[in-house]
């Protein structure tokens, strides 16, 4: 699953905290089997990320995740169940490089 992170009024964290939000939010909503597992994986993604990405490492590396930025921004999990995030197609080291 691949997830669009927009950066164009906040900085990466809010976004993906806000995301999450929304989609616990429309879960509890949700009538279809489909729409619930779509949401529950969503939901999953969003969560690890919130839980494992030092984002304050993130913002200072990567000035596209500090906000006010139009680059496209994804987030996904990999074969191994690692995080990861493209920013314009090419991926980003997301583990603190210290």
């Amino acid at each position: 699953m691949n997830l669009k992170i927009s950066t164009k009024r906040h900085c990466i964290e809010t976004e993906v905290k806000g995301q999450y939000n929304r989609a616990v939010s429309k879960y509890f909503k949700a009538s279809g089997e489909n729409e619930k597992k779509d949401l529950e994986n969503r939901i999953d993604l969003l969560h690890h990320a919130i839980e494992t990405l030092d984002f304050s490492s993130l913002r200072s590396r990567y000035p596209d995740l500090r906000g006010d930025s139009s680059a496209e921004i994804c987030l996904f999990r990999d074969n191994a169940g690692a995080i990861g995030i493209t920013i314009n197609g090419e991926e980003i080291e997301t583990t603190n490089p210290n």
